[in-house]
């Protein structure tokens, strides 16, 4: 007999809301360019079908089958490349900068390089270089101490939760295509700026890896190295209380970098914060509830209930 069955519903709700958010991802992902009339090869369709039965593959280990979502979300990233070279209108970027030299009277990137940076090598680039690659290891952390500390049915929540802002911040890269400053800076909209923050994390990984995870340049809005943090953060302190106060510095670091190292306006920023919120607030209050959580144990053994 086959290992695979396709037929049988997927009765983990966690598993259902996952493969449904990256329905919809990949079919936007597939529409679009055929939208603007520059087709590409569906290359998302390949890596969500082989994505789909690994989710039904039973002889997927217990232990891993809840960890597929990363692995849904590295593969998303590294195939916009495949969406956005489809858009050869004008970028957005005018009207964000305009907003905020009315808001802030100068650009808050421009700003903060014009007082901070000297031209030279700081200790603290280096910090801020780690708090930049710190979004691709959050999403792997934060569950995995959920799985080992409360419980495999919460782990899944997080996950849910991580999963659904990802894609929408993919998905907002796609349909509006934002000139980051760093960018903006190179095509002489803003005065001169400098990929702090990545000049520094070049220097401690190879740039291949760092190239190979930037497939689109003009994914600015909203800011996921904003909203990911935040977004974990509120799940720590709902999950843990205090007990995470901690990590408030680290998102707190994280916002400052990416504007201070000319990777994202302050808009993009607020952007991701509001995507952050409502994504808890869709997850923990309406889609997965505490009351349908249930008590679950970390190796996933429910709990007897007086």
């Amino acid at each position: 007999m086959s290992s695979f069955s396709i037929f049988p519903s997927i009765e983990d709700r966690n598993y259902r809301l996952i493969l449904m958010f990256f329905t919809v991802y990949t079919a936007i992902m597939l529409m679009v360019p055929l939208a603007r009339l520059v087709p590409r090869v569906p290359v998302p369709m390949a890596s969500y079908l082989l994505c789909y039965f690994l989710y039904r593959w039973k002889g997927m280990p217990r232990l891993l089958r809840p960890w597929i979502f990363y692995l849904l979300l590295v593969l998303s990233y590294w195939q916009l490349q495949f969406v956005v070279s489809s858009h050869f209108q004008e970028f957005h970027g005018s009207g964000i900068i305009a907003l905020e030299r009315s808001i802030f009277g100068k650009l808050p990137t421009v700003w903060l390089q014009e007082k901070l940076y000297s031209g030279s090598r700081s200790w603290y680039e280096y910090l801020f270089a780690l708090f930049h690659a710190s979004l691709f290891f959050i999403p792997i952390v934060f569950p995995l101490v959920m799985q080992m500390r409360r419980s495999i049915e919460r782990m899944k929540r997080v996950t849910v939760a991580i999963t659904l802002l990802s894609l929408a911040g993919y998905a907002t890269y796609v349909l509006f295509p934002l000139t980051p400053p760093w960018m903006a800076s190179l095509e002489n909209s803003i005065p001169h700026l400098e990929r702090i923050t990545i000049r520094a994390l070049g220097e401690l990984a190879p740039g291949g890896i760092i190239s190979a995870f930037s497939p689109s340049p003009r994914g600015a809005m909203p800011s996921l190295h904003a909203g990911v943090p935040l977004l974990v953060l509120m799940m720590a302190f709902r999950e843990f209380g205090w007990k995470a106060w901690w990590f408030a510095p680290v998102v707190a670091g994280i916002c400052f970098e990416v504007v201070y190292g000319a990777e994202h306006y302050v808009i993009d920023v607020a952007a991701g914060f509001i995507y952050a919120l409502l994504t808890y607030m869709l997850v923990f209050r309406i889609l997965i509830p505490d009351s349908r959580l249930g008590g679950s144990t970390a190796d996933g053994r429910e709990e007897n209930r007086e």
